[in-house]
C-alpha cells in the first residue's frame, strides 16, 4: 500500500510541475474583408513570399470579420492582371498575427474597370495564438480602381474578399 501511495504522490508531483501542453485544433475559417489597394509598376523587381517579380507591386490594407474574430488585413503582392502572388498578414485586436502566402488568378477588368480574383491562402504561421498555424483557404474577390488605370500612377482602388477554409492553431502558441 505504501508503494502505491508513493507512486500516486510521485505521479501527482510530476503532473503539477510538468509544462502544460496545449493541443492544436483544426477550426474552420470564414471571413470577409474590405481593403484599399495601391498598385505601381514593379520597377524594382520586388518579390514576396518566394514569388516571381510580376509587372505590378501591389499593397493592400483593410479589415474585416471572421469566425476567428475581427482581423486586420495587410497584403503585399505582385501581379500582372492575370496572376498574383504575395504575403498576407491577418492581425487580431490583441496583436496576434496569422500569416499566409497568397496566390490568385484574375479575370481581367470589364468595361467599367471591375475585376474578379479567385485564389488560395496557405497559412504559414503567426504569433501568439496563431504561432505555428497551418492550413489553407480559398477566396474570391472583387476589385475596382478609383480611377481608370491609365489616368493615375499609382492606381488606387478597393477590393472585397470572401474567404473560406480551415486553419490548425494552438499547440505552440501563447494562450493569452
Amino acid at each position: 500500500m505504501t508503494k502505491l501511495l508513493g507512486s500516486w504522490a510521485l505521479a501527482a508531483m510530476i503532473c503539477a510541475v510538468a509544462p502544460q501542453t496545449v493541443l492544436a485544433y483544426d477550426v474552420p475559417i470564414q471571413a470577409s474583408f474590405a481593403v484599399a489597394f495601391s498598385s505601381s509598376p514593379n520597377t524594382g523587381n520586388v518579390t514576396y513570399c518566394g514569388g516571381t517579380p510580376l509587372t505590378n507591386a501591389i499593397e493592400s490594407h483593410g479589415d474585416g470579420f471572421s469566425t476567428l474574430g475581427a482581423l486586420g488585413f495587410s497584403l503585399h503582392k505582385t501581379g500582372n492582371g492575370q496572376l498574383f502572388h504575395g504575403c498576407l498578414t491577418l492581425t487580431a485586436p490583441n496583436g496576434d498575427t496569422l500569416t499566409a502566402t497568397y496566390d490568385a488568378v484574375g479575370s481581367g477588368a470589364n468595361a467599367n474597370h471591375f475585376a474578379s480574383l479567385t485564389g488560395t491562402l496557405t497559412f504559414t504561421g503567426g504569433t501568439g495564438l496563431f504561432s505555428g498555424a497551418t492550413g489553407s483557404a480559398t477566396f474570391t474577390a472583387a476589385s475596382g480602381p478609383f480611377y481608370p488605370a491609365s489616368s493615375f500612377v499609382p492606381v488606387q482602388g478597393m477590393a472585397f474578399y470572401v474567404v473560406q477554409g480551415r486553419v490548425s492553431i494552438g499547440g505552440t502558441g501563447d494562450r493569452r
